[in-house]
């Protein structure tokens, strides 16, 4: 094994040239760059799940390892793939496991005295190719499972085999008899739509389709918080970094999505398990960032789940038993579901991921009951369609414009408001010149049958992978006596804006956070460009960087104080501008971005006049990442900062709890009765928490 002493520099940089100029074979620009940030990830501890002698192997000249998408998405979990997966290979797996595993799992992997079954969904340390090489590798302390001496490449063969035992699952559910699910209420379309009044529930993504994740519930107060207390926990084994779900309530028990691609109901007062569904993935898919899954949606007695293979499910809410599964894109070419649907009327609308692959995004609207499709709505306009000419040439058929966040609806207006993200490739837009309609955009859609009744585009031709997939917050305003309609975003670009949502009329937008890319908004919304500002080869300084000054981490509104509440990120990136080719699957960025070396970035909770954007009050903690936040009738903002999680005062900012969790936060928090009793459950790194006084 290395043995290196990474806080000397000289160390660090001799490893940086061994990797740089031997190992990985680099041949271009890009790739050395990837490289250097590879290097300075591992060094600096931030791939600590990889050894040194691990990366050497995979970046060695003729690897089939595709290492370099680390620097995109820096976990192992996500991005390495076992390029051993022929016949072959698999077979020679078989004979490894026939001498080396079968005498505790058993002949085929079918269970014995000294090991469990590996015919299931989900493996104790995780189910992807490196998290079994892991568990291969190095055992799991505490167990029989001992570490492996195999060549590296025999336990490689090993991971082929176990693969292909879990493709051979058995149920896809797991009902606890002892706990059952008693029978439901069903779920109406009428109770989603007065949400906002139903205490002992939270039925839909935001809370509400207004997307506020307002609560009217108000036992927690400035006066009490300090009180707050854990009341239960449940821990997962995943190699996801953190869990992203925002669970659903109904009747007392508790819906959550888990990495992988799991589904659990859960018992509201205790978080016991009471059935789980796991999703069989397939080997490789083309994912940005990780196996991630942001919730459900319920209508009826059904939940409606997404999957990273990119299908639509629906399940039945008291066992898990699938009901439906319909394919909504075809996964091998770069689609995945991530978001939580959005279940209204008789009908589940969901959007799709991809933009870093090069798909064409689109809004789809199922029949709840049959799956059947009721209307697409594509976010890129083909030839001899409106908004065509916005694209150059043959532009549009590799055209990005994801709909990965889940989308508001106005139920008086009857239009669905939703998200869209960046065109593709992400920083270089020579080759797709033009605004490149509707990438991120605002689409209002009727909600019976998809048709585009407006549009408002925040970011035309978007070099810098600033997605307007944030959550829209529909409130509304009284001038001179008239009630006025609004929709507000804040957007990845560091403006604050406010539409009417009847019209998509432009109202305002103001900056809430730093930027240097926009000279100005002019009076219909649209932004004059810094010059200066675009990628280039050479790289160019920006505010806001990677991941924008705000992201898909959910913002709050609360109509008691008129303030919208926003998770912001300060700091630049540095974006550069290449050429990429365009492959099925394969990531098609046409540049990259890091971070600036020497600012210290900063996260913040910013309250703005929900109607003027003019900041109230700030909340600044050291920690960087920033996750959703939850306002409610009590006067408090749930939020939180790296895995701290903490209640504001909703007038003044104050802080007035707070406890470390044992993860990095990035999901919204919720809250519900419980017999009468305010909970308050946020996921939080690999575990789900609730709170009471």
């Amino acid at each position: 094994m290395f043995n290196i002493n990474l806080r000397s520099r000289r160390a660090w940089a001799a490893v940086g040239l061994l990797f740089l100029g031997g190992v990985l074979a680099l041949s271009s620009v890009t790739r050395i760059r990837q490289g250097f940030i590879i290097v300075r990830l591992k060094a600096t501890g931030s791939l600590p799940d990889i050894g040194w002698k691990d990366l050497f192997r995979m970046g060695r000249p003729g690897s089939h390892f595709n290492l370099p998408e680390l620097a995109a998405t820096p976990n192992p979990y996500a991005v390495i793939k076992n390029p051993y997966t022929l016949a072959a290979d698999v077979s020679a797996g078989s004979e490894l496991f026939r001498s080396h595993c079968a005498t505790c799992h058993g002949a085929n992997g079918s269970g014995g005295p000294g090991g469990p079954a590996l015919q299931h969904r989900q493996m104790v340390k995780g189910s992807s190719d490196w998290a079994i090489f892991r568990t291969t590798s190095f055992g799991i302390r505490g167990t029989a499972m001992p570490a492996s001496d195999l060549p590296w490449l025999d336990k490689w063969r090993l991971v082929a085999y176990v693969k292909s035992l879990m493709s051979r699952a058995g149920p896809a559910f797991n009902l606890d008899p002892n706990l059952g699910i008693r029978k439901l209420d069903q779920v109406r379309y009428e109770d989603i739509r007065s949400a906002d009044q139903i205490q002992d529930r939270w039925l839909t993504y935001s809370g509400s389709y207004d997307g506020r994740r307002f609560s009217s519930i108000s036992q927690v107060t400035p006066a009490n918080a300090a009180g707050l207390r854990l009341l239960w926990m449940r821990q997962y084994n995943t190699s996801e970094p953190s869990v992203e779900t925002s669970p659903l309530v109904v009747g007392g028990y508790m819906f959550v999505t888990v990495p992988p691609n799991r589904v659990e109901a859960l018992d509201a007062n205790t978080g016991a398990l009471i059935w789980a569904y796991d999703r069989q993935l397939p080997d490789h898919l083309s994912l940005c960032c990780g196996y991630v899954n942001r919730g459900l949606a319920v209508l009826g007695n059904t939940l409606f789940f997404g999957t990273l293979d990119a299908h639509l499910m629906a399940l039945d809410i008291g066992t898990g038993e699938i009901r439906w599964d319909v394919e909504i894109a075809d996964y091998r070419t770069g689609y995945s579901i991530t978001s939580a649907p959005l279940a209204l009327k008789n009908q589940v609308i969901i959007g799709v991921a991809g933009g870093e692959f090069g798909i064409r995004g689109f809004v789809d609207a199922r029949d709840a009951a049959t799956g059947r499709q009721i209307w697409r709505f594509y976010t890129v306009p083909q030839p001899d369609q409106p908004g065509a000419d916005t694209w150059k040439g043959s532009s549009s058929r590799i055209s990005g414009g994801p709909t990965w966040l889940t989308g508001s609806f106005d139920p008086e207006t009857d239009l669905i408001y939703w998200p869209t993200g960046n065109p593709s490739p992400n920083y270089n837009g020579d080759t797709r010149t033009g605004d490149n309609l509707y990438t991120n955009s605002v689409v209002a859609l009727d909600a019976d049958h998809g048709t585009l009744q407006w549009y408002f585009q925040f970011m035309p031709h978007d070099v810098f992978d600033w997605d307007a997939t944030e959550i829209f917050v529909l409130l509304d305003g009284n001038i001179a006596g008239k009630r006025q309609r609004y929709l507000a975003q804040a957007n990845r670009n560091g403006f604050y804006y406010l539409l009417d949502r009847e019209t998509g009329h432009f109202c305002l937008a103001r900056a809430f956070a730093q930027q240097t890319w926009a000279e100005k908004i002019d009076s219909r919304g649209r932004p004059i460009f810094n010059p200066a500002a675009y990628p280039t080869e050479r790289g160019t300084d920006v505010y806001p960087g990677d991941g924008g000054a705000t992201n898909w981490q959910s913002p709050s509104y609360s109509p008691l104080t008129g303030y919208i509440y926003i998770p912001v990120l300060e700091r630049g990136g540095v974006f550069y501008k290449e050429q990429s080719k365009y492959h099925s699957g394969d990531l098609f960025l046409g540049g990259s971005v890091q971070d600036f070396a020497s600012a210290h970035p900063q996260g913040a909770v910013r309250a703005l006049n929900a109607l003027t954007g003019e900041q109230k009050w700030e909340y600044v903690n050291p920690a960087f990442h920033v996750g959703g936040l939850l306002s409610t009738a009590g006067g408090i903002v749930f939020g939180s900062q790296q895995d701290n999680f903490f209640a504001l005062d909703a007038k003044t900012g104050r802080e007035l709890w707070r406890v470390s969790t044992s993860g990095r936060i990035v999901a919204a928090p919720i809250t519900f009765l419980y017999h009468g009793k305010q909970m308050v459950t946020i996921a939080a790194g690999h575990d789900l928490l609730t709170f009471g006084l």
